[in-house]
């Protein structure tokens, strides 16, 4: 058999390893544990600043669930809360309770000398559950901005008038008997406004109708509605007679039972609704006209198939003789240099696996590895995977049968 034929055998044998001894060189010479610590030496920083914002996460949820970041919670010093209200009305003898939920506001309210404040600005309570709130439950109720169904379950007589327009430079006046408005003087304009038995800070207008006011209150002062919520922040307490009017209304009574509700009052329903009974009586024959339009279009356009053919091969041809039949062509071609670099590129490749190295890894990796693992010079490795071309039939052939030699030793090593 020719030299080109002998060497494509030759370097088909494999040996497969009986067991992977435990100081086996792997890779580059390290083992998992010293990668691993590769691995998060180099991801130190990026793991550190995970850290800090998942911490940073939780201190901002643990802060907003407990109000510090609600609007008007008397625990939140931000501007847009009124945590310097609570401290003064605190200073001055006030108890100031914040209800954390509707069960807590009404057991809060059980004492005497109460006053309830309810700032629901997104409409989490029910007309059920604001009943419960009504009647005798406080001494006195400040609805701050209500909405139509708090003013109409709670504050009989005093209506909704609209938002007060931002165009407003100066300060709105009292002009009113109420004694809390006229010891406040003047307000700051915005929010919503409102018309009651008493009407204080009125919208300028002219005419002598009913005009829409910043304050107002029924006619027993039992319930005060204030639609500027920002009058009562730490923004805006301190303006003009904003704290006086505050402190005045809110500390009335020796307890203040400050109740913000949350998305956790909503009330719970009987039964899970139904999702197909909120579609419009349309969709379920729209959706039975559908279906029978694929099912049409389905049996229009599918292929129709028939029984499988089994096809026999004309031939079966063994990977040996394959093999075998190009050794042949690259003889015939004298094409001794393209059959060494077929047998070398092979041999990298399986060299590689048994490296447990990626076989995309460069020649010099290989080479590295394998002198590790021989023990053997990396300069007769180099030459016997880069450097060295066969000239002959015979060089070709003994030096296939270093390669495969080499190839043994890894393997059983």
């Amino acid at each position: 058999m020719s030299g080109a034929t002998e060497a494509m055998q030759s370097s088909r044998r494999r040996a497969a390893p009986d067991e992977i001894a435990g100081g086996e060189v792997v890779g580059d010479g390290g083992n998992a544990r010293s990668t691993l610590r590769g691995k998060l030496k180099r991801l130190r920083g990026w793991i550190v600043l995970g850290v800090l914002l998942v911490l940073a996460v939780i201190i901002g949820a643990v802060a907003a669930g407990a109000g510090g970041q609600t609007p008007l919670s008397p625990d939140n010093a931000a501007p847009d809360g009124a945590r310097a209200a609570a401290e003064v009305l605190g200073r001055s003898g006030v108890e100031v309770i914040r209800a954390e939920s509707l069960e807590a506001a009404v057991d809060a309210l059980q004492g005497p000398d109460d006053t309830l404040l309810l700032h629901d600005s997104n409409g989490w309570l029910t007309s059920e559950q604001l009943a419960t709130l009504g009647g005798t439950l406080a001494d006195r109720t400040v609805l701050v901005e209500p909405s139509l169904t708090i003013l109409s379950e709670l504050a009989d007589g005093i209506r909704s008038a609209g938002v007060f327009p931002a165009d407003l430079g100066g300060p709105l006046q009292a002009a009113c008997a109420d004694a809390d408005a006229r010891a406040a003087a003047a307000v700051s304009p915005g929010g919503l406004s409102y018309r009651g038995p008493v009407t204080c800070f009125p919208l300028p207008q002219g005419g002598d109708g009913n005009p829409a006011g910043s304050f107002a209150t029924t006619a027993d002062g039992t319930v005060a509605v204030l639609g500027n919520a920002a009058i009562a922040s730490n923004d805006l307490i301190d303006e003009h007679g904003n704290a006086a009017l505050t402190l005045r209304v809110l500390g009335t009574t020796p307890t203040l039972v400050w109740y913000q509700p949350t998305q956790d009052d909503l009330a719970v329903t009987s039964g899970a609704a139904d999702p197909l009974s909120l579609l419009p009586d349309f969709v379920d024959p729209l959706m039975f006209w559908l279906l029978l339009t694929a099912l049409l279009a389905i049996l229009w356009r599918s292929r129709r198939l028939g029984p499988l053919v089994t096809e026999p091969l004309p031939v079966v041809v063994r990977s040996a003789e394959t093999a075998s039949g190009r050794a042949r062509l690259y003889q015939d071609a004298g094409a001794i240099e393209h059959a060494a670099e077929t047998l070398r590129a092979g041999t990298l490749t399986r060299l590689a696996a048994a490296l447990r190295i990626p076989p995309s890894s460069p020649r010099a990796s290989v080479m590295a590895a394998a002198a590790r693992k021989t023990h053997r010079e990396y300069a007769d490795l180099d030459r016997l995977l880069n450097s060295f071309i066969p000239h002959s039939d015979a060089q070709l052939v003994q030096w296939s049968q270093e390669l495969d030699k080499l190839e043994q030793e890894i393997l059983r090593s």
